[in-house]
C-alpha cells in the first residue's frame, strides 16, 4: 500500500501523547488506516527546509506497509536529504556549530549490545550518540515526526544513535528490546524509528534527489525474516516498528507494565560489501528517558 502526498503546512508539534489517545497502534488496523494516519501526522506537517522550489518538488513521499499487524512500515521521504547530510557531518565533527565543550562527544566508537553495552562479533559497526546541541534543527525535526508517528513524547526518546557500517560490517539477527531492559527507569525499548542517511546503490536510480558521486554503498539491506522482507536502504527513508507485544492504546496498557519482546520483529543488517552505510536510530520508551530530547516549538 502506498500513498504520495506533497502538501506541506507548518509543522504541528501536537502528538497523540497518552495511551488513551493513541488508538492506531492499540487496535485492529488496516494498511489503508496506517497510510492515512502516517500521511496526516508526518507528510502533512512536513517542515519547510528547501528554498529551491524545484528541490521541494523532487521530494518523493509515500508509505510502504509491510505488515499492518504487527506494524512494520517504511516511510519514504521521512527526513530531508540535507538533514541526513548534516547528521553525518555532525557525527564526523564537521559541524559548523561545534565548540570545545562538545568536541569529542560524538566520535564514532565500536558498537555495543545489550543492557551491559558489551562489544560483540554479532554487531561490528561504529556508533556515536548525537546530542541535539550540535545539530539542533535536524534532530528536533526528527524527534517531532517520531513523536507524532509513535504517539509518544520526545522526552521518552534516547539521544539519536548514528551508526556507520564499513565493508564487511553487519548486525546479525536481533531484537531491539530485551526482557532485561524492563529494569531501566524508563522501561524497555517500546518501538524503533530507523532512518537511512545515505543510499544503497540499488536505490539510487529511483531516488528523486540526486546522490553525490561516491556516496552510495552496496549490500547493507535490512531483513525481517518473519515477513520475508528485505529493505534496500534509501536516503531519508525510515523504518518504523514496535519491538514489544504491548503498545500504547491497547487494552490494559500502562507505562509501568512489563514489556514482552515481539520476536516477529527480529531483523538483521546484512554485511556492507563496498562503501559506507549510515543510519540513525531513535528508540522510544514508555516513560521519560531523561536525555532532554525536545521537538520543534
Amino acid at each position: 500500500v502506498s500513498h504520495r502526498k506533497r502538501n506541506r503546512k507548518s509543522i504541528n508539534t501536537t502528538i497523540c501523547g497518552s495511551a488513551d489517545k493513541a488508538p492506531i497502534w492499540g487496535k485492529a488496523r488496516s494498511k489503508e488506516d496506517i497510510v492515512r494516519f502516517v500521511s496526516d501526522v508526518v507528510f502533512n506537517d512536513f517542515h519547510e527546509t528547501y528554498n529551491d522550489s524545484q528541490a521541494k518538488n523532487e521530494i518523493y513521499q509515500w508509505v510502504e506497509v509491510i505488515s499492518a499487524e504487527p506494524p512494520l512500515l517504511v516511510i519514504h521521504g521521512f527526513l530531508e536529504h540535507a538533514y541526513c547530510d548534516q547528521i553525518v557531518d555532525a557525527t564526523l565533527g564537521r559541524s559548523s556549530i561545534s565548540s570545545p565543550a562538545t568536541e569529542g562527544k560524538h566520535q564514532l566508537k565500536r558498537s555495543t549490545m545489550g543492557a551491559e553495552q558489551e562489544e560483540s562479533g554479532h554487531r561490528t559497526s561504529s556508533t556515536a550518540w548525537l546530542h541535539e546541541d550540535i545539530c539542533p534543527l535536524p534532530l528536533r525535526t526528527f524527534a517531532t515526526r517520531t513523536a507524532a508517528l509513535s504517539c509518544l513524547p520526545p522526552r521518552n526518546m534516547e539521544n539519536l544513535q548514528v551508526v556507520r557500517y564499513e565493508p564487511g560490517e553487519e548486525f546479525r539477527m536481533h531484537t531491539d528490546h530485551l526482557d532485561s531492559f524492563n529494569d531501566f527507569d524508563c522501561g524497555g525499548r517500546l518501538c524503533t524509528l530507523l532512518v537511512y542517511l545515505n543510499d544503497a546503490e540499488l536505490s539510487v536510480g529511483v531516488s528523486k534527489i540526486s546522490v553525490g558521486e561516491g556516496t552510495a554503498f552496496t549490500g547493507g539491506q535490512t531483513m525481517f525474516p518473519e515477513f520475508r522482507a528485505t529493505i534496500t536502504p534509501k536516503k531519508g527513508s525510515a523504518l518504523f516498528f514496535f519491538n514489544t507485544l504491548e503498545r500504547p492504546g491497547s487494552t490494559n496498557y500502562n507505562t509501568n507494565m512489563f514489556l514482552n519482546v515481539d520476536r516477529k520483529l527480529r531483523h538483521a543488517g546484512a554485511p556492507v560489501l563496498s562503501g559506507e552505510k549510515w543510519i540513525a536510530n531513535r528508540w522510544i520508551h514508555p516513560r521519560n528517558f531523561g536525555a532532554g530530547v525536545r521537538g520543534l516549538g
